[in-house]
């Protein structure tokens, strides 16, 4: 009876609640999802709690009743938005269930997790990659991908690396790495071709030597790799200021690291946003930021892979592989 309460006055005050629409460009996650009948204590609920009324989970609720927009909802925020209510048991019962690491606060990453429980069921947070890899055998059935919240997890540890049961703290060592070498990827896919195409006409104006690698012919010139080769030819000091630059990122990647299981840090945030594209955004469009940067990242880290094979089998720069000759030609 208590549930049945929460989610009709859940309903009153989302409808009374300004109209404002919040931008949430996620085909990632369902639009809408319906709080269905089994919505109760935990995230397997007890029969016998039932539900006569729906009540869409949607990113504007979120930013509804997140009043002081820290990004999460604490269990006073939401007995505020069921104040027709005040139940205490329905308050504790929906926080159990969709607060996954206990920190008494449901963070967006935590509601969209919930949205999804509500549209595909509780079973493995409602991540229906996550339990088709299970089921094919390439998942671990305790990983802890069936648990974690975190943005952009599609299920994929077939060597079980990222850890079981709710520990998170290898699955987070595994995202900031993942999130790094995706931004040195993304990097990477863009200047590999722009320093094909330009790298001889800087060289030339400069009258400084011509570094990329030869290719099959007199003609073909390519980035320096280890399959390419030309990597010799690259001063030590560039090789030496990379040293120092991944040790200071690393450095100040520590000191924040220890705020993880405060859950003060997201993995690879170092703060860097200096045309305030993140800062000061809803939370659904800072979810909608990272799942972006996240998928990007590892198209990027395939696209540098493939670069790399491509130019070593054909002999031939990627550009003069897309029918564009290198501008020195």
């Amino acid at each position: 009876r208590s549930l049945t309460m929460f989610m009709r006055s859940l309903a009153i005050f989302a409808i009374g609640c300004s109209s404002a629409s919040a931008f949430m460009p996620a085909a990632h996650l369902p639009a809408r999802a319906t709080m269905s009948p089994a919505a109760a204590c935990s995230r397997r609920a007890p029969l016998g709690l039932r539900m006569q009324s729906k009540v869409e989970l949607t990113p504007e609720l979120f930013t509804k009743i997140d009043a002081d927009g820290s990004g999460f909802i604490d269990a006073q925020e939401l007995r505020s938005a069921l104040s027709q209510m005040g139940e205490a048991k329905a308050v504790d019962s929906i926080m159990a269930r969709a607060d996954v690491n206990g920190d008494g606060e449901i963070s967006y990453d935590e509601y969209v997790r919930l949205m999804q429980m509500e549209k595909f069921g509780d079973d493995e947070g409602g991540n229906v990659l996550v339990r088709q890899f299970q089921f094919s055998g390439f998942l671990p059935k305790d990983s802890v991908l069936g648990y974690t919240a975190m943005v952009g997890n599609k299920g994929f540890d077939p060597l079980g690396l990222a850890g079981t049961g709710s520990d998170e703290t290898t699955l987070n060592q595994y995202r900031e790495a993942e999130i790094k070498h995706g931004r040195l990827a993304m990097l990477a896919a863009l200047g590999w071709p722009i320093a094909e195409e330009f790298q001889p006409l800087l060289s030339q104006a400069l009258g400084k030597p011509d570094l990329l690698a030869a290719g099959k012919d007199a003609v073909s010139e390519r980035a320096p790799s280890l399959l390419n080769g030309g990597l010799e030819n690259i001063s030590p000091a560039f090789f030496a200021l990379g040293i120092v630059f991944s040790a200071a990122v690393e450095f100040l990647a520590l000191q924040w690291g220890g705020k993880v299981e405060e859950g003060e840090y997201q993995p690879g945030d170092l703060g860097f946003d200096p045309l305030g594209l993140y800062k000061g955004k809803e939370e659904s469009v800072r979810y909608d930021y990272r799942l972006k940067e996240l998928n990007n990242g590892r198209l990027a880290m395939v696209a540098i892979t493939w670069y790399a094979f491509e130019e070593f089998l054909t002999g031939r720069s990627i550009l003069e592989n897309a029918g564009i000759d290198n501008a020195v030609n």
